[in-house]
C-alpha cells in the first residue's frame, strides 16, 4: 500500500503542501490511526526521525496506551510519515528534539499532520525516545479518569509484541494504588481479542464497544 499525504500544514508562512490527489481529505470516520514520529535535530543540523509510536488508546486527547512498532503500519506507509515529520521540522527551524503527529487511514494510505511540536531546551537524542527491546508499550494510569491527579507512566519492552502485551497486563494487576477503575479498563483493553489482533484507535472502540 503506497501512501497518500492528503495534507500537511508548515509553518512559518510557508504555503501548505498537497501530495497526490485523493478523495478524502483526512481518514475516514470510525477509521482514524493516531502516530507520532520523533524528531531530533542536532547543533550541526543532523537530522534522525524514530519508528512511529502509536496511540492505540485515547480519551479526550489523552493518551492511556501507546506502542511501538505500530501493530500492522506498512514500511512504506512509516517511512512517509517519518519523511514528512523531518520537512516539517526544517520548515519550522527546530532545533533539538519534536513530535509530529498524524492521523492515518490505513485503509486507503491517507494520512494528515495533526500537531507539530518542539520541545524547549530537549537536549536528548532521538534515541532516547525509541524502544529499548524489539518491541515497547506504555500505560498511562491514575489521571485518567480525574485529571487533577497525576499520571504514572508504565513503560514495558518485550522481544515481541505478544510479550509485550503479557507483561503490561501482569505489571498492571500488580500495580499499587486505588486506580481499579482505570486499571480494570487498560486490562480489559489489552486483553481483548481486537486489541491482540492489532486493532487500534477508533477501530478498536468499534470492536470492543
Amino acid at each position: 500500500m503506497a501512501a497518500k499525504v492528503s495534507t500537511v500544514m508548515s509553518s512559518g508562512g510557508a504555503s501548505s503542501r498537497r501530495g497526490p490527489p485523493t478523495d478524502q481529505a483526512g481518514p475516514a470516520p470510525g477509521r482514524e490511526r493516531r502516530l507520532d514520529v520523533h524528531v531530533y535535530i542536532a547543533d550541526s543540523g543532523a537530522l534522525a526521525t524514530g519508528r512511529a509510536w502509536e496511540r492505540c488508546v485515547w480519551r479526550e486527547a489523552r493518551v492511556l496506551i501507546a506502542e511501538c512498532p505500530a501493530p500492522h503500519l506498512p514500511v512504506s506507509v512509516e517511512n512517509a510519515l517519518r519523511a514528512v515529520a523531518a520537512d516539517v521540522a526544517r520548515d519550522r527551524g527546530w532545533q533539538g528534539m519534536g513530535t509530529v503527529a498524524f492521523a492515518l487511514d490505513d485503509r486507503s494510505g491517507v494520512f494528515r499532520v495533526i500537531d507539530a511540536e518542539a520541545r524547549a531546551h530537549a537536549g536528548a537524542a532521538v534515541a532516547d525516545c525509541e524502544p529499548v527491546a524489539a518491541h515497547a508499550l506504555e500505560v498511562r494510569i491514575d489521571g485518567c479518569v480525574d485529571r487533577r491527579l497525576p499520571c504514572t507512566r508504565l513503560l514495558v519492552c518485550g522481544a515481541t509484541r505478544g510479550e509485550a502485551l503479557r507483561r503490561a497486563y501482569r505489571a498492571l494487576s500488580e500495580m499499587p494504588g486505588p486506580a481499579g477503575v482505570d486499571r480494570a479498563f487498560l486490562m480489559n483493553r489489552i486483553a481483548s481479542r481486537a486489541f491482540c489482533s492489532g486493532l487500534t484507535g477508533t477501530r478498536l472502540d468499534q470492536a470492543v464497544g
